[in-house]
């Protein structure tokens, strides 16, 4: 099923229903089918053809939804450029991809030698248009760059078929034409791209898009709005209820919500109930496709990854999880496709017999001590359970002796206090003595990538270099 088609059957179903709100403009299925159409076709008369790369350098709005589907109306593949990046990074994307053509706004915009395109979304059709081209479901259609911790960023290549993969995952979760979703992550990061704003417009529901996270807009536009769903980081989520208590707002709407990209652990998910009413489950997904793992409000085991999604399989291969599905991205960039389907994560994880998946550590991020694995997540669950601490990122310190000891780095709330003596005797108190932090070291922020995950490996070279100094 194309993405395209999909609009278009909704336009058809419920013209006059609200598909995306952003600040003061509201746009109509109707409305939003039609500018779609014209953006598609005027793409199409500068000399775009199918299978081409088009580079979007936005933020949050109804411009990058509507780039998006124009994209998929004639076959084009978007190349969402992160708003974060540097000159570098972006012009390392826009060759990367094979980009035709670039469109930023205009605060945004770098000098390249792809060819740099005004957007305009309210141009009109001509007279006599030729017919939209008309894509496979199979070819490139979404070009998503991973961060690239400790290498050059990988486009992750989704097909219109996956992409609509993803929105049955989503649908499968619980969402319903009858929501609202309030959509304040980044559009060009494949949770506000694919989980909220495509899959949103897949099942017919209305879409509110905040241009910037910022905790005190989103609130006033959530109790504005009405929005009954929405998805968010756990820095976001923490950073939510710091505003929420600051400045309460009625926010009586709120029916699920969705918290992953990090660990969330069970205190933020109870301080989020207490806060807003309804409850926040923890759901697991990557680039490659979102959301393949999900707890729901009716079968939620705190603390979990959740269990499979819709028709996701999962594996346990030597610890490492493994996963195969129709929202599962058809490859990397340049790279084969994923071996019969398997999408091979680098997490390590434990499935319960209920099918209920737990998060032990990253392959390459796990700490060995005498012998014995350390999994940087559980000893940083542990810490966020002591009221004092507001972030923190574990990570492994060579020792002579043991080979590695576990090295925490917190940042704590606002407010509070504790010495690293009191995090420590804390973490005895949870864990065995050998994944207790031997040393902790605070910072009044830790490093984050651009999803706004704790960054272990710039702790590691941040650690690197004080060690030199």
């Amino acid at each position: 099923m194309l993405i395209w088609n999909q609009l278009k059957t909704r336009a058809a179903e419920q013209p006059q229903k609200l598909a995306l709100i952003c600040g003061d403009t509201a746009i109509t299925y109707a409305q939003f089918a039609a500018q779609v159409e014209n953006v598609a076709h005027s793409w199409l008369r500068k000399g775009l053809k199918p299978g081409d790369r088009v580079a979007l350098h936005m933020r949050n709005g109804i411009e990058l939804a509507a780039c998006y589907y124009a994209c998929f109306a004639a076959g084009f593949v978007a190349v969402p450029v992160n708003t974060r990046l540097t000159p570098e990074e972006i012009a390392y994307v826009l060759e990367h991809s094979g980009a035709k053509a670039y469109l930023a706004q205009t605060d945004l915009r770098i000098q390249t030698s792809v060819p740099s395109w005004e957007l305009d979304l309210d141009v009109r059709p001509e007279a006599a248009e030729r017919p939209m081209p008309v894509p496979h479901p199979d070819d490139p259609a979404l070009l998503l760059y991973t961060s690239g911790t400790t290498a050059r960023p990988k486009g992750v290549s989704h097909s219109q078929r996956t992409i609509a993969g993803n929105a049955s995952y989503m649908e499968a979760w619980g969402l319903r034409p009858d929501d609202h979703t309030l959509l304040f992550t980044a559009m060009v990061h494949a949770t506000g791209s694919i989980m909220l704003l495509m899959s949103s417009l897949w099942v017919g529901a209305t879409v509110t898009i905040v241009p910037l996270f910022d905790p005190a807009t989103v609130l006033d536009t959530w109790e504005r709005s009405g929005a009954t769903f929405h998805m968010g980081l756990p820095t976001m989520i923490r950073a939510l209820l710091a505003e929420q208590r600051s400045r309460p707002r009625k926010i009586t709407t709120g029916r699920s919500a969705i918290c992953g990209g990090d660990a969330v652990p069970i205190p933020l998910q109870q301080d989020y109930a207490d806060a807003f009413g309804h409850p926040i489950v923890e759901g697991f997904g990557m680039t490659e496709g979102l959301p393949t793992l999900a707890n729901h409000p009716d079968n939620n085991r705190p603390g979990s990854m959740g269990r499979p999604v819709g028709d996701v399989e999962i594996r346990a291969v030597e610890g490492e999880l493994w996963m195969r599905g129709s929202g599962i991205a058809t490859g990397y960039w340049g790279h084969p496709p994923f071996e019969d389907g398997w999408l091979k994560t680098g997490d390590l994880v434990e499935i319960d017999p209920d099918g209920f998946v737990w998060f032990r550590g990253r392959k390459k991020e796990i700490i060995v001590r005498g012998g014995s694995n350390i999994a940087p997540q559980e000893v940083e669950e542990t810490l966020y359970k002591h009221p004092a601490v507001g972030e923190a990122g574990v990570i492994g310190e060579p020792d002579e002796y043991w080979g590695e000891v576990v090295l925490a780095y917190v940042a704590l709330r606002q407010g509070h206090t504790a010495t690293p003596e009191e995090l420590i005797a804390f973490a005895k108190q949870h864990l065995a003595e050998y994944k207790c932090p031997e040393q902790i070291l605070f910072l009044p922020v830790l490093p984050k990538g651009a999803t706004g995950k704790v960054q272990r490996r710039a702790l590691k070279d941040l650690r690197m270099s004080a060690a030199a100094s």
